[in-house]
């Protein structure tokens, strides 16, 4: 979903009225299990305060990174926090390569 306001009333009534949609069109939400990311500059993170999008009767949480299918999106769409992943995963199997050659 696209936003291109900066008015937070109208960007959560928005997502809320979206969510209710897809809700009753296809799935029963999990509360504990939904999130939201809001992707932007570095620079507009700093400005966005916390949107408040409820769904039903409580908010649904917001999320500063997500992991889907392997990679790893952040809310600036960098790729630091996958990056890093990858390196540690990779350091492991070098450590893992090593010992077997050392027994």
């Amino acid at each position: 979903m696209t936003l291109k306001s900066r008015d937070k009333w109208e960007i959560s009534s928005s997502t809320e009225a979206c969510i209710a949609y897809i809700s009753n069109w296809m799935m029963k939400l999990n509360k504990d299990n939904t999130k939201y990311i809001v992707f932007s500059s570095k620079q507009l993170v700093k400005e966005n305060d916390i949107l408040r999008i409820k769904k039903g009767s409580s908010y649904i949480n917001d999320t500063m990174s997500e992991q889907s299918i392997g990679l790893i999106l952040d809310n600036t769409l960098g790729m630091e926090k996958q990056l890093k992943s990858k390196a540690m995963s990779c350091y492991y199997q070098i450590r893992v390569n090593l010992q077997e050659k050392q027994l």
